[in-house]
């Protein structure tokens, strides 16, 4: 037979054990092995718990540093000095703190306002032609002076749907006259309705109306683009169920912003535009008559840095700059080195009659916490002067509304919750690890064999250091910090009252804590008593929600003082993210700057436990290795006797055999 599973060193590869004694050798051996290898079972169960406990160690560890992370985030000094303003109608005034500013906390009432305007050049209409200029109403649609650029099918050909009636039109023959009198004949024909009449007024506007029908105007099946050319595409009808009327919003002539400024009608210009340059407010922008139209030069304008927005309304025939910033300041036009015309051609200059409306400053009436009221201005609608170290942006006003400055303690809050969340993990993990299991012994009277059992705890419950290093944190967070209040000191009788612990500010260590037991069920014959979980008063050192409450009134009568207690010399970040540094060998990164180093050599706390339980786990190996090796070499004795015995025996079986043959041949 052939085993790698027979102990000892010296097996070798095929052997056929007790072949003279009838006696499985192999057998024996590995019994009295197994037994002496039994050891082995407890001593790798002692590696086992220990690799747990290490594992559970560098947790708490990992836990502990999320402690220091969040003692880094309280230690920041700007919780304490951040302001928040609100105002109570977001819709005509929102407010912000400036960023650095400590404003006067209070309500302060906005009693008006007015919002700053920006200075606006609107460029004379007259720049432009009227239909009417050259006969220009009685010209081909493509040759006359429209603000809109006609458009039509390859053949020029149109339509156009008035009071139910299509009228079609030809954009290379037909001119507005000749258009109008299409619509007004035929729909006058169709509908019998002889009050109906389309004409050009003498303001270069189409009047459609009548006094039988309400007006309609368009249809889906219209081809062209005639109602915008006429201007009545954005034009308000006023109709009642029998009769109606309809004007364009302004000259159907005038300034064509899409087509090129050499075209034969100058794009509508009275005075064609030349190339070159000009300037607005320092800055020059250049144009070319030939490949540049109105459009492409607002855009150049718009994205240069002049300083002014400006648009073209085709609705009203105006070309208008406006300045981004808002209050009086002036728009300069033009300068000696200006080669093109556009300024004067487009009616923008003084001279060639544009009208300038000069921007308003910003207006806030206020009356602050003490009751004066004050008129502030700004060139811009986001005033700064009204509330000092807050910034009013201001939208519009109808009714008196406040703005509320105070200390904005969200950001401390929230800093404080999350230390709170990550100390209370890294606590309730040590309460899980260092808990100690509830022993289980069967009832009296019971029929079972069972023995007592234990259920629960932890992979550290055995682990008194860890213990310690819960105590150590219990007792620094249930200490003092900041400024001790003394009795005999001068703040003894200070009406402004002292906070020198955390549980003066709101936030206390639990009132309770758990235990695992067993309880009798008097005569049950359960083999186990059952197992329940009681609270008893104590703490398990954990701390309670934030008392917001108490918080914030702490704050608002000594924001030092409770200060004090998270920040500073004898502060909770202080004092406890030293402790943590020596604890996980990591340093706390306070606002201040690292604190709880260790010097060259030392080694962190729960380190050393690790390092503890790493040298007893070398050292069960090493027992665990010597009985291995006792074992093996008892093997390899009991195997080498066996192997003797057997040559022995083999001998003595030998020699009888030969004796028998020779007794056999004597008688014989």
């Amino acid at each position: 037979m052939s085993s790698s599973s027979v102990p000892g060193t010296n097996v070798p590869p095929i052997s056929f054990p007790g072949i003279a004694s009838g006696i499985d050798y192999n057998a024996i051996i590995t019994k009295l092995t197994s037994l002496t290898l039994q050891q082995n079972v407890g001593l790798n169960a002692q590696i086992a718990t220990l690799n747990a406990a290490n594992a559970e160690l560098i947790k708490i560890n990992n836990l502990l540093a999320c402690v220091q992370t969040a003692l880094g985030g309280l230690s920041d000094p700007s919780l304490f000095s951040s302001y928040d303003a609100t105002s109570s109608n977001t819709a005509e005034g929102v407010a912000s703190v400036v960023a650095g500013a400590t404003p006067l906390s209070g309500t302060y009432t906005i009693l008006g306002s007015t919002q700053a305007t920006s200075t606006t050049i609107t460029n004379n209409p007259a720049a432009g032609h009227s239909i009417y200029d050259g006969g220009s109403n009685n010209l081909p649609l493509t040759s006359a002076y429209l603000a809109v650029s006609p458009t039509a099918g390859t053949s020029g050909q149109g339509t156009i749907t008035v009071n139910g009636v299509q009228v079609s039109y030809n954009v290379n023959v037909d001119s507005v006259q000749s258009i109008l009198s299409k619509i007004q004949s035929q729909v006058q024909t169709a509908t019998g309705d002889s009050s109906f009449t389309a004409t050009l007024n003498a303001s270069g506007e189409v009047v459609i109306s009548s006094t039988q029908h309400p007006i309609t105007l368009g249809s889906p099946s219209d081809t062209g683009n005639l109602l915008q050319v006429l201007k009545l595409s954005t034009a308000q009808v006023n109709n009642t169920s029998t009769s109606g009327t309809v004007t364009s919003t302004s000259n159907i002539g005038g300034i064509n912003q899409a087509a090129a400024f050499n075209s034969t009608t100058n794009a509508g210009y009275v005075t064609a535009v030349t190339s070159g340059t000009f300037t607005i407010n320092g800055v020059q922008i250049s144009l070319n008559a030939a490949n540049d139209n109105t459009a492409a030069v607002i855009a150049r304008i718009n994205a240069s840095s002049a300083g002014v927005i400006a648009s073209y309304d085709a609705t009203t025939n105006k070309i208008v700059l406006a300045a981004t910033a808002t209050g009086p300041q002036t728009i300069v036009l033009g300068a000696s080195g200006d080669t093109s015309n556009f300024l004067t051609a487009a009616g923008l200059t003084t001279a060639a009659g544009a009208t300038t409306q000069v921007g308003a400053q910003a207006s806030v009436t206020i009356q602050d916490p003490t009751g004066t009221t004050s008129t502030v201005y700004s060139n811009s609608n986001q005033v700064t002067d009204a509330i000092n170290g807050v910034q009013l942006n201001i939208t519009s006003f109808t009714t008196p509304y406040t703005i509320s400055v105070g200390q904005d303690n969200s950001k401390l809050i929230s800093a404080v919750n999350t230390f709170v969340s990550a100390y209370n993990a890294a606590i309730t993990e040590i309460n899980n690890a260092t808990e100690p299991p509830a022993v289980i012994s069967p009832q009296p009277g019971s029929s079972t064999t069972a023995t007592s059992a234990s259920v629960g705890g932890g992979v550290l419950f055995s682990n008194s250091d860890i213990n310690s290093v819960k105590d150590e944190l219990t007792n620094m967070i249930t200490g003092f910090f900041g400024n001790p209040f003394k009795a005999d000191s001068a703040s003894y009788s200070s009406p402004v009252p002292q906070y020198d612990s955390l549980s003066a500010i709101g936030l206390q260590v639990s009132s309770s804590f758990s235990i695992v037991q067993t309880s009798s069920n008097g005569g049950s014959t359960s083999a186990t008593n059952p197992v329940t979980t009681q609270s008893l008063q104590g703490t398990d050192g954990t701390l309670q929600p934030l008392d917001v409450a108490t918080f914030t009134a702490a704050l608002a009568a000594n924001p030092s003082g409770v200060q004090a207690i998270f920040q500073g010399a004898s502060s909770l970040t202080s004092q406890l993210g030293n402790y943590l540094g020596q604890v996980t060998g990591l340093p706390t990164l306070l606002n201040s700057g690292l604190t709880g180093i260790l010097p060259i050599g030392n080694t962190a706390i729960i380190q050393g436990f690790e390092n503890t339980n790493t040298d007893a786990i070398t050292s069960i190996q090493d027992q665990i290795t010597q009985i291995t090796d006792n074992a093996n070499q008892q093997a390899n004795t009991l195997r080498t006797e066996f192997v003797s015995t057997e040559g022995t025996i083999a001998e003595y079986q030998a020699l009888q055999a030969q004796l028998g043959g020779f007794f056999k041949s004597a008688g014989g």
